[in-house]
């Protein structure tokens, strides 16, 4: 590893830090892009260079999301009743992912992501809210789909999945923003412990020095370093900002991320 690699993941570390502890979501839209082009520096081939960026990524999340998801256990935020029980939703999800990243081209599920992401951003956008009556009906549904959902993407594409639970509780239930967020940070950890504990284990077909399965010690030890202090401002932030500018912020990067997956 050259020593240019290090601010680059300290900075990389600090930007993905800052969106887990401000919308609780992993970080994982910055880290895979950034993974792939020092990968591909690296020569390792394109189709190795996705998987050790996915799951150097989620390597990295845990770190990130395990701070930021404690932080509000001890604000009180998180119902540790209703995590366990959306742990298998999690745990199936995540297996599945794993499963399909071995078998299935990632480009068309990426397009579908982007697309999604696209409709979830306009409509936060819209200032026309669902009734609270309707909201309570479907959230004993919605929630384990959503969570199943972002633990699926989270193991295919080396995103927390915090995006996927965000965006289906801010439009479709009443829950505190707040709350939200505390949940989407802890989905998001477990998403990823799991996830990355999977890609430690897959053997590699071409390996480097410092890598374990699918993930790069280096880049996980300098990226997380400078993720804990970002994670740490943008919770700072999260406590200061009113609810309605937050949903707005959380739109404007849905846009940034469906755009960045689009171009990839």
């Amino acid at each position: 590893m050259g020593i240019w690699n290090i601010p680059i993941f300290i900075t990389t570390g600090l930007i993905s830090g800052f969106l887990a502890g401000l919308f609780g979501i992993g970080g994982g839209v910055i880290l895979v892009p950034a993974f792939w082009i020092i990968f591909s520096h690296l020569g390792i081939p394109e189709s190795e260079a996705i998987k050790l960026s996915i799951g150097t990524s989620l390597a990295i999340i845990t770190i990130i999301t395990l701070f930021t998801s404690g932080t509000h256990l001890l604000k009180g935020n998180l119902n540790l009743k209703e995590i366990g029980w959306l742990l298998i939703w999690i745990l199936g999800g995540v297996g599945i992912g794993i499963y399909l990243s071995h078998v299935l081209p990632g480009k068309l599920l990426k397009k579908f992501f982007a697309l999604l992401l696209i409709i979830t951003s306009i409509k936060h956008f819209k200032k026309n809210e669902l009734t609270k009556k309707k909201n309570l009906l479907n959230e004993n549904l919605i929630l384990p789909l959503t969570v199943f959902s972002s633990a699926l993407l989270s193991a295919l594409l080396g995103i927390g999945g915090g995006v996927i639970v965000n965006s289906s509780l801010f439009s479709f239930t009443n829950r505190d923003v707040t709350k939200i967020v505390a949940l989407s940070s802890t989905v998001s950890f477990l998403n990823a412990l799991f996830g990355s504990i999977g890609y430690l284990l897959v053997k590699p077909e071409t390996q480097i020095p410092y890598q374990i399965g699918y993930v790069y010690v280096p880049a996980a030890i300098f990226v997380s370093l400078g993720a804990l202090v970002g994670s740490k401002i943008g919770l700072n932030v999260l406590y200061r900002v009113e609810g309605k500018n937050l949903k707005r912020w959380f739109a404007l990067l849905l846009l940034v991320i469906a755009i960045r997956i689009l171009i990839s």
